[in-house]
């Protein structure tokens, strides 16, 4: 079972043949994510609820057939009540063999009612099975993006890293030997040792911070673990990280009416003023109306075909006296559920702020350590370019080296988090980057459309995605 689970998991995947893009990665993990799956599947199960509650709306249709056989005739005779005296000789109005049969179809109105508040709270709750996976994908590609841009900083700075660890290592006994030696005084000497130490340690931790990024990304995407890869890295020029083109009042709006938390709570509010209409509901006595084609094949009958109608009213006079209770429950039961979107609204909108003002942050530290990359560079070269003729020299080579290569793995650290701030505003935001169904597409062709209707927050773009959002969203 586990090795035709781990052939399920990676079926149909399609093999990865050139370096990986970001908008190759939303792909990958778009088509073969496998808790995106799950949600896929849930929301087909909740349609599948919808449409089997339609069925109760319809009136109950019931067949019914007996055969019955005896070896005896079914035969009595009749006494008369005063004299005591038989007054008919033994006598059947019924075969041996018999057959009979009827049709029943009944509706029952208050049934009906109760199932029309059904059908409407399933259709609600398929709504919100699909804002549910729209918040699973669009959580899925903030994780993606970051994960991409962690994964991209290591595969660049992983040979630099270990180089500048390498060469501070070999440089250690030299600087122990200076202090044994005597060649300078011991708080200059320990002083060295420290600074080198402190370089390995900063590196060191850079570097377990993204080992594991690589592999985070290929869980993501569903790639077999273990498995290598390249991701397509653009130069260290070309990365921005820019203030956004909309106006916070617009990410308020935008927020409101996409965020699939919200909308997922203002579809609850819906299905609480369906469960109390219908709890009233229940409180009318029900009337069940009945049809009845009948068959009976006994010879003594005189009709061996009729038709048979009934209406019932049934009711219970505990109703009468719940209702004064269930009323004021019903109805503080919809206060609640008001209450839980609007405190759910103020929570998205604390989060838009926060993921407002965390990009900013980010766009701020990705300017400083573009600033710090561009003096260690330079100051690494004009400290490489000088001769190195002592052991003091050689140090301050060293620790030049692994600062210029710290702060050329902070620089891509501060664009990898800026990205994630993004995302968390993406997903706050409740923006989709693809409204299309991406089961029967390849991974280029969903990489494509993905380049295609991508966001940038930029005015244009977002007001259009959030028009055609508007234009696909259920009412």
């Amino acid at each position: 079972e586990a090795q035709l689970d781990r052939q399920a998991m990676f079926a149909d995947v399609e093999p990865m043949n050139r370096p990986l893009t970001l908008n190759d990665a939303f792909a990958r993990a778009l088509k073969y994510n496998l808790d995106k799956r799950v949600k896929v599947m849930e929301e087909a199960l909740a349609t599948n609820d919808l449409d089997l509650s339609r069925y109760d709306l319809l009136p109950k249709l019931g067949v019914d057939g007996v055969g019955t056989t005896r070896n005896r005739f079914d035969a009595s005779s009749s006494e008369s009540i005063f004299t005591r005296q038989q007054s008919l000789v033994p006598s059947t109005s019924s075969d041996i063999n018999r057959f009979t049969g009827d049709l029943t179809l009944s509706w029952n109105i208050l049934d009906f009612g109760v199932s029309y508040f059904n059908a409407r709270q399933q259709s609600n709750r398929v709504l919100i099975a699909q804002e549910q996976y729209r918040k699973a994908v669009q959580t899925l590609l903030q994780d993606v993006r970051r994960a991409f841009w962690r994964a991209a900083a290591a595969q660049a700075l992983d040979a630099e890293v270990k180089e500048a660890i390498r060469a501070a290592e070999a440089t250690l006994p030299a600087a122990r030997r200076v202090e044994t030696e005597g060649l300078k005084s011991p708080v200059d000497s320990l002083r060295y040792q420290k600074a080198l130490l402190d370089a390995i340690r900063q590196l060191e931790t850079n570097q377990r911070a993204l080992a594991v990024s690589k592999d985070e990304l290929a869980s993501l995407i569903n790639l077999p673990p273990g498995q290598n890869y390249t991701v397509a890295l653009p130069e260290l020029s070309a990365l921005r990280a820019d203030p956004l083109g909309m106006r916070v009042a617009d990410m308020e709006n935008t927020a409101l009416l996409l965020n699939p938390d919200i909308r997922s709570a203002s579809y609850e509010s819906r299905i609480s003023a369906d469960e109390t209409r219908k709890a009233l509901l229940k409180l009318l006595p029900g009337v069940t109306l009945s049809f009845d084609p009948s068959y009976d094949s006994n010879s003594f009958a005189v009709h061996h075909y009729w038709l048979a109608g009934a209406a019932r009213v049934n009711g219970y006079l505990s109703n009468l006296l719940t209702a004064p209770v269930l009323i004021p429950r019903t109805e503080h039961e919809e206060k609640l559920t008001a209450l839980k979107r609007q405190a759910m609204s103020m929570a998205v909108l604390a989060k838009l702020y926060i993921s407002y003002q965390q990009y900013y942050d980010s766009i701020k530290y990705f300017s400083r350590a573009k600033e710090l990359l561009s003096v260690d560079t330079r100051l690494y070269r004009q400290i490489a370019n000088r001769t190195a003729i002592d052991v003091q020299g050689d140090l301050e080579r060293i620790l030049a080296q692994a600062s210029a290569v710290d702060s050329k793995l902070r620089l891509l650290q501060c664009y990898a988090e800026s990205q994630a701030a993004l995302a968390r505003l993406y997903e706050t935001l409740g923006i989709d980057l693809l409204h299309e169904e991406v089961g029967t597409l390849s991974v280029a062709e969903v990489s494509n459309a993905i380049r295609q209707t991508n966001v940038d927050l930029s005015g244009e773009a977002t007001s259009l995605t959030v028009a055609q959002f508007q234009e696909l969203s259920l009412q």
